[in-house]
């Protein structure tokens, strides 16, 4: 149990003893609480996670944002993506 030897386990024992003596098992349930609230909010991520992933995999090209500007000149239909201009600062 994560990757603690049986003299490892008692010493922290001895140590919970210590430390909380009679309020140990409301300690104990209090911290096995946190844990599985802290499981499950983990696992819930994980899932919206995946399902934005899988949601963001399956938009059609044509409607994905697309960094691009159209001039005047241009015909409608054509798109013309360009960079960032980076200005030197002067002096």
């Amino acid at each position: 149990m994560f990757g603690l030897g049986p003299l490892e386990i008692v010493i922290v024992g001895a140590i919970a003893v210590m430390l909380y003596g009679k309020r140990l098992p409301e300690v104990g349930r209090s911290f096995g609480k946190t844990v599985g609230d802290l499981r499950r909010q983990w696992q819930q991520f994980s899932r919206e996670l995946e399902a934005a992933a899988h949601v963001d995999a399956e938009v059609p090209t044509s409607r994905q944002p697309r960094l691009a500007r159209r001039h005047d000149d241009e015909p409608a239909g054509s798109r013309v993506v360009e960079s960032p201009r980076f200005d030197p600062p002067p002096g």
